[in-house]
Formats: structure tokens, sequence, C-alpha cells
């Protein structure tokens, strides 16, 4: 799992940071979450884009009650956003509510056998790459 902080996501000001809500639009519908979400959130769907995969990721998000629930969106290499501030609530007060979700890692991920069968994995795969390398026998 990745965690992504991003201390840019903040306005800086005189005296520190000002956080604002975000209000993210993708297709017909928004939500409203906190500013470090939205930051951590675009920078992430970069990395899935890149990995040209998708990925579900679950957000808090501010209801229209004022209560917060968490949402899964649906991340895509075609993932577009429009992201603008909204009032919001005080730094403190968000920071509680809406913490940094962990997102799921993207990319090749690797397993290391540790058990009796990982030399002979091993010399498989080695076999299997030096025939690829070598035209698969022609």
């Amino acid at each position: 799992m990745i965690r992504i902080a991003i201390d840019a996501a903040a306005e800086v000001t005189g005296t520190g940071y000002r956080f604002a809500m975000k209000r993210i639009t993708f297709s017909s519908w928004s939500i409203v979450t906190g500013d470090a979400i939205t930051a951590a959130l675009l920078e992430y769907t970069t990395t899935v884009a890149d990995a040209e995969t998708s990925v579900t990721v679950n957000l808090p998000v501010l209801e229209e009650d004022g209560q917060t629930s968490e949402h899964t969106l649906l991340l895509g290499p075609a993932s577009q956003f429009d992201v603008f501030d909204v009032d919001g609530i005080g730094e403190e007060e968000e920071a509680r509510r809406f913490p940094l979700p962990v997102f799921p890692q993207i990319g090749i991920n690797g397993l290391v056998e540790s058990n009796g069968d990982a030399g002979r994995t091993a010399n498989d795969f080695d076999q299997m790459m030096s025939e690829i390398d070598n035209g698969l026998g022609q």
C-alpha cells in the first residue's frame, strides 16, 4: 500500500497553512473532500494512468447534511477531474474528519519465495527467460 502525503496541497500563509475543502467534479456528479486528499488523489491518478490500469479507491466525503461518509471511485487512464475550492471547515476539523487514505500500489508486484521450492522456481524462470531471449527455440 502507498500513503501519499502532500504538504504542497495547502496554501502557504504568513503563519502556516490554510486548508480549503475541494469540490471534485467528474462525469456528471461531484464530491467535496479535504484539500490534502484531493492533492493526493490527483497525483495518484497520474500514477494509475501511467500504469495503464484501473483501480478503485475509498475517500472520505462531506455530504450535504454535514456528515462524513466514504465513497468509492474508479480511477483509470481516462479519469478527468475538475477541482475547485469550496467553503469548508477548519484545519483541525478537516484533518480529523478527512485523513489521507491508503491507496493500493500500482504496477508490478513481486513475491519472494523463501520455501524449498524457491530454487526450482528460479531455475524454471531462468529457463523461460533464456528461451525467450533465444527466440523460443529458433
